[in-house]
């Protein structure tokens, strides 16, 4: 590809406005600024078609928790190069820089068009773009939906060149999920690791997880071959709930959608809770938490585990940028990432105070490991580099270039 001074333009699709939270707003932004270190414009568009509180004016709920999403396309330099259409506030509402004349004229130029979470039905102005990329972060409802033949499911999908999936084991056959016929490739979060590592630090002492107690609906639950599975991390907390009472360390959870009665729960059997509100409210705040924090402990859903989908948090890959060894529940992402310096799969409580053994032993051995394991896997310039390989676009200047 033969290209002038100016660099080629890539579009990310997201949910940051919808969904304006720390972890949230982090993942699109490693997506937006891994794409602009390899050589690329990046550009973010975001339909809100949900009747939510209007996140960009802070007048409306002051109590609301909300990443201003203006303030932080501003401050990473993307203020002329993003947009959201907000039809459920008002009709015809948009905030960001960018007009409909600018967004059709971006998707015929642009190289391609990411959509990350999967959460985007294309329109018309978008299936201009030669190169579309289903990007699925959360495997199991469309793997269920797509083998049932759901037709809905199947236009979304179908209307995407390539697809990608965060179900690294999808394809072996120990994974439980579905095989839809579709040619889906595995893919992970990228990081851009500057962002993260501010050096070791001293003092630390507990292990700490940002998380949704449980979901807002049950619409993600899912059924395989007759089996429920759950879409939701507290009964899975729950089966480990005496784990302070079996070990030394401090626990924190920092947790949205949670009851007075779980937390009283929680906290009679050792758990530290504040509201995951006070951590994701601002970008700093977040990633402040987890640099705070000896660790990570945490558990993943049911789908994940019992599923053996290979999927890993990006919450935890930014843990692990951060230096911080992280202790999380097995979904076979070990068949991907290596475990037992830095990072720890388990499935008992044995396998937990083991881990915490292993830490415990060389903390500064296994923060060293949890940076590497970040630097070799999750590193924005491999892991988005190796997408665009897969797509046939190199990053500019690139022999694929």
């Amino acid at each position: 590809m033969i290209r002038g001074l100016r660099k080629p333009k890539i579009v990310v699709l997201g949910r940051i406005c919808k969904d304006p939270v720390g972890g949230v707003v982090w993942q699109i932004l490693h997506y937006l600024l891994g794409f602009e270190r390899l050589g690329f414009e990046a550009y973010y568009v975001e339909w809100m078609d949900d009747p939510l509180p209007d996140p960009f004016d802070a007048s409306i709920l002051p109590g609301w928790p909300r990443v201003m999403v203006g303030h932080v396309m501003r401050q990473y330099g993307f203020e002329t190069r993003w947009v959201c259409r907000a039809d459920s506030i008002q009709p015809g509402l948009t905030f960001g820089g960018l007009s409909r004349k600018d967004l059709v004229s971006l998707y015929a130029e642009a190289e391609a068009v990411v959509n990350v979470t999967a959460s985007h039905i294309l329109d018309t102005d978008q299936l201009a773009c030669r190169r579309r990329v289903y990007l699925e972060t959360d495997p199991g409802t469309p793997q269920v939906r797509l083998s049932s033949g759901d037709a809905q499911t199947w236009e979304m999908v179908n209307a995407h060149t390539h697809h990608f999936t965060f179900a690294e084991d999808l394809h072996s056959t120990d994974c439980l999920l579905p095989k839809p016929p579709l040619n889906y490739l595995p893919t992970r979060q990228p990081v851009v690791l500057d962002q993260w590592y501010t050096g070791h630090r001293t003092g630390c002492s507990k292990f700490t997880t940002i998380a949704k107690w449980q979901p807002r609906s049950k619409k993600r639950i899912i059924v395989v071959d007759g089996k429920r599975y759950l879409w939701s991390k507290d009964t899975e907390f729950q089966a480990f709930i005496d784990l302070p009472q079996r070990s030394n360390e401090l626990f924190e959870l920092a947790l949205a959608n949670v009851t007075p009665e779980d937390i009283a729960r929680l906290t009679k059997h050792g758990w530290g809770v504040v509201d995951a509100t006070s951590v994701s409210s601002s970008l700093d705040g977040y990633r402040e938490y987890i640099h705070s924090s000896r660790g990570e402990f945490t558990v993943a859903k049911d789908q994940n585990i019992r599923l053996r989908s290979g999927w890993f948090s990006d919450r935890s890959a930014c843990y692990l940028a951060a230096g911080k060894p992280v202790i999380t529940q097995d979904t076979a992402f070990g068949k991907i990432l290596p475990t037992g310096e830095g990072l720890f799969a388990f499935r008992t409580m044995d396998d937990i105070l083991s881990a915490f053994d292993a830490i415990n032993s060389n903390y500064e051995k296994h923060c060293r490991a949890a940076r590497e394991i970040a630097r070799q896997y999750f590193d924005s310039d491999k892991v988005l580099a190796n997408l665009l390989e897969r797509i046939g676009l190199g990053a500019p200047g690139s022999a694929a270039a």
